[in-house]
Parts: C-alpha cells; structure tokens; sequence
C-alpha cells in the first residue's frame, strides 16, 4: 500500500495516510512537493517516479 500526498494537502489527511501506511505490512507515504489533493494531476511526473518506486518493491 502507498499513499502518495500532495505537500499542500490538510494535515489530518497526511495524518490519516501515515496511520493507515503503518497498519499496512509494507505500507509506504510519499509526498509530492507543491502539490495538493491532485498530485497525480498536478506534478505527474513525480507521481509516477514515487508510484513505480513503490511498485519496484512489490
């Protein structure tokens, strides 16, 4: 499981998707800097680098 946030998101949703990666055996959170609630739309590029980083580990 990776939670991938936006910098800018509100801090209980950062919060939220760290609880929820540690309850997760593997569970991983990335942040993607200058980004919000769509970070896969907003800086898709690092998206994808943190997504396939994650996946590289499965």
């Amino acid at each position: 499981m990776c939670a991938i946030n936006g910098a800018l998101d509100a801090p209980d949703h950062l919060a939220m998707a760290g609880r929820l990666a540690k309850l997760v055996p593997g569970g991983h959170t990335a942040t993607v800097p200058a980004a919000a609630r769509y970070p896969n739309m907003e800086n898709p590029a690092r998206f994808s680098a943190e997504l396939t980083s994650f996946l590289e580990t499965v």
